[in-house]
């Protein structure tokens, strides 16, 4: 092969498989305002969206949102995890409320160093006031605790 042929080849060769190694976010899933496609609204959601669980679909993240007198699901809101506790950070992730009052995620979420959460709708604004290590919101929400709610 010839210089010119070698570099034609390097080229393609770099555009082909070069694409292939972008980061493939066809297999993250996440919730977004509107959408019905969740479930179990209120129920520990980790229990099957585990890794090697039942589902096929690990979550990193998963919850359900309640208005003030908590009995009701409250639809697209957004949750917000930031690296501080006084809230003032880029955040680091944000999720939409579906219209179910779930929101979940795959998208890889460091927890090592514990995260800080809000939720928000257009006139409010709730901040988790203790530090969290893992994405299992209903775990305690609902059970030891009271739900997750906006108002």
């Amino acid at each position: 092969m010839n210089i010119i042929s070698q570099s034609l080849f390097l080229v393609f060769t770099i555009i082909v498989f070069g694409c292939n190694l972008k980061n493939d976010n066809s297999n993250l899933v996440m919730s977004t305002y509107g959408s019905t496609k969740s479930h179990n609204v209120g129920e520990d959601c980790m229990r099957c969206h585990i890794s090697g669980g039942d589902t096929g679909l690990e979550f990193s993240i998963a919850g359900s949102v309640y208005d003030s007198n908590l009995n009701i699901p409250y639809p697209n809101v957004t949750i917000v995890l930031f690296s501080d506790s006084d809230l003032s950070s880029i955040p680091l992730e944000t999720l939409e409320v579906d219209s179910k009052g779930n929101f979940y995620s795959n998208i890889p979420i460091d927890w090592q160093n514990g995260l800080f959460a809000s939720v928000s709708n257009n006139n409010n604004i709730r901040n988790m006031n203790s530090t969290i290590f893992e994405g299992s919101c209903n775990s305690c929400h609902g059970s030891s605790i009271s739900n997750i709610n906006i108002e």
